[in-house]
Parts: structure tokens; C-alpha cells; sequence
């Protein structure tokens, strides 16, 4: 096994090595989204401005003899609010791809991320479905492991595979989701999936696992679909089981819908976090909200959402994608009104 690991990570590195080459091309990008909040955690409430996955972004490319490429992201949080970030914090790596796919390594999204991220209708907005499939009911998620599920992996190698009849295949691997080197690969992490696309449909199915500790070893399988039902009805869905974590096993799943008019959209999602092994630990998260498009860089939103918990569990309603959350207190309903605004660049 340790042979196949060390494999991974050097066709990673070997893939990387240059070659005759073409100048690069580089592109500067980014997106400022921000939002001003009321936020409620069932006994009071404030308000509040978020930045919200704001990011500065670099890109280039290469192209290379025999029909290869070559590229490298380098993409940071922006805390507009607050004024301050984290160099290369976000999804950062450098790969090679052709017609056998690609490889990349650095840090970014698991596929078991990537699936929730094609189906939340409020991604990075208050209502995110990583409310529920990454935040605790009891105060310390997945105990001392840290958030396991939809994060960013440290120390990454992925391979995904080219298109073929619609299909990609994509396999992550993380030796030590942590800094620093390593001798035992404590806190390793294997994330994959399956997913067609065409036009109008997308399913995906993956499976994620990741050696903890407290004799925890945390495992999601997720499905995640969406359909347009016609050009401006868009119909989504995603059921995700957990198990080996805190509390014992848990499944989270819900639908949700966008509807387009002209330069509106409007849409609403509703997502179920069944009780694990403890009783009235379960929460459910309804949001609603309307975009106005102002070109294809510029967005404005409203949006309203609430999460209800049963009598032990704590889920919040402004997690997920967002740097300004408010925790829920145990019991209590969570609630949040939010305008926001998104220029991307």
C-alpha cells in the first residue's frame, strides 16, 4: 500500500517537471461577495457584514510538446470585511493534463465537495447546505478532528479522468492533512467519484474517507443530482451518509429549485439532518431568495433562511462558505436575513 501512495505522489511530481515549452499564458481573477446580515442564534440577534469566499486568483498555462499542458492556480481568501487573507489559501496546486486526463497537486476541494457544490442553490450564502453536513449538534465537530466533510485538503494529489461518453472519474489523495511532514500519515484521506454531465443533467456519487483520532475514522458516500426540468426550472437534490463520527451515524438530504425570469432568478432549498444515535439531534434548514443579475459580473441577492433544531442539537444557518458565522445555541432556531452583492472579475 505504502508503495501505491508513494507512486501516486511521484507520478504527481514527475508530471510537473518541465519540458520544452511554449510561453505561458496568465490570467488574474477574482470575486468580491459581500452581504449585510441579521443574524439570530434564538435568543438574540445583530447585524452583521460578511465576506463571503471573496478571493484573488492566479492562473496560468503552458503548452507543451507531445499535446500536454501544463498549469498552476494560485487562489486566496480576501477578507473584505475585515481586511486581511491568507496567501494561498484557497484551492492551489500544479499539474499537467492531455489526453489521459490530469494531475495535479496542492491543496483544493475533495470530489466529495465538488458534488455539493454543483447542487447547493446557496452556495457561499446564508442557507449553504454545509450547515448541515459539516456542523456539529453538540458544540465540537467530529470531536478533536476538526471539520472533516467539504473541506480543502492539505497535501493533495488528484487525478481525473477525461470525459468518456459523458463520465469523469476523479480520485483524491491526501498522505497528511496537516502542516508539516509526517512519519505515520495520521489524518490520511482518500475522496473519489463518479459523475455524467450533459446539458441540462448532472449526477455524481462519492465516497470520502479520512483517518482521525479518537479512534474515529469519519466516512461520507454523497449523491448529488440536478435537472432542468426546462430552460428556466431547475430542480436539485443531495443525500449524503455518514459514519464514524461523533454521535454516531447521520444522513442529511433535501431538494431544492431555481427559477429564471429574464434578468431574476429565484429560488429556495429545503435540507434534512436526521437524529444519529442521541435523540432530538436532528435539524431541519429551509432558505428562500432572489437574484437580480446585472450583466454576467455583477449580481445582487436577498435571502432568508431558518434552521430549526431539535432540543440537542446546535445547527447554525450561516455557515458554510461564509467568514462571518454566529453559533446557534442548543435547542434554539437559528435565523438569518441576508443582502448581498457579487462582482466577479
Amino acid at each position: 500500500m505504502k508503495t501505491i501512495k508513494f507512486g501516486l505522489v511521484a507520478a504527481a511530481v514527475l508530471a510537473s517537471l518541465a519540458v520544452p515549452a511554449m510561453a505561458a499564458d496568465v490570467t488574474i481573477y477574482g470575486r468580491a461577495h459581500l452581504s449585510l446580515d441579521s443574524l439570530d442564534n434564538g435568543d438574540e440577534d445583530g447585524t452583521n457584514v460578511s465576506s463571503n469566499s471573496s478571493r484573488l486568483g492566479f492562473k496560468a498555462s503552458t503548452k507543451l510538446e507531445g499535446g500536454l499542458e501544463a498549469f498552476v492556480q494560485i487562489e486566496q481568501n480576501i477578507r473584505f470585511d475585515e481586511g486581511s487573507g491568507n496567501w494561498a489559501s484557497r484551492d492551489s496546486f500544479v499539474g499537467i493534463k492531455g489526453d489521459f486526463g490530469q494531475v495535479r497537486a496542492g491543496q483544493f476541494d475533495t470530489p466529495l465537495k465538488a458534488v455539493r457544490s454543483k447542487v447547493d442553490m446557496f452556495g457561499d450564502r446564508i442557507g449553504d447546505i454545509r450547515n448541515l453536513t459539516r456542523t456539529s449538534t453538540s458544540g465540537d465537530t467530529n470531536a478533536n478532528i476538526g471539520n472533516v466533510f467539504d473541506e480543502r485538503y492539505k497535501n493533495g494529489v488528484h487525478y481525473r479522468s477525461p470525459s468518456m461518453n459523458n463520465f469523469t472519474f476523479d480520485l483524491h489523495y491526501t498522505p497528511h492533512n496537516n502542516t508539516g511532514a509526517t512519519v505515520d500519515n495520521v489524518q490520511e484521506s482518500y475522496s473519489m467519484s463518479v459523475g455524467y454531465e450533459v446539458k441540462g443533467f448532472y449526477a455524481a456519487i462519492a465516497y470520502e474517507t479520512f483517518e482521525g483520532q479518537n479512534d474515529l475514522d469519519p466516512s461520507a458516500v454523497r449523491v448529488g443530482v440536478f435537472y432542468d426540468i426546462t430552460d428556466a426550472f431547475r430542480l436539485a437534490g443531495m443525500y449524503q451518509n455518514a459514519s464514524d463520527v461523533p454521535g454516531g451515524d447521520r444522513n442529511v438530504y433535501g431538494i431544492g429549485a431555481s427559477y429564471k425570469m429574464g434578468a431574476y432568478t429565484l429560488r429556495s432549498q429545503y435540507y434534512v439532518a436526521g437524529d444519529n444515535d442521541t435523540d432530538n439531534t436532528g435539524a431541519n434548514m429551509f432558505v428562500v431568495g432572489a437574484d437580480r443579475n446585472f450583466g454576467k459580473d455583477l449580481l445582487m441577492y436577498i435571502a432568508y433562511g431558518v434552521t430549526s433544531n431539535d432540543d440537542s442539537a446546535n445547527y447554525r444557518v450561516s455557515a458554510g462558505g461564509r467568514d462571518t458565522q454566529l453559533s446557534t445555541i442548543t435547542g434554539e432556531n437559528a435565523a438569518g436575513l441576508s443582502l448581498g452583492i457579487q462582482y466577479s472579475f
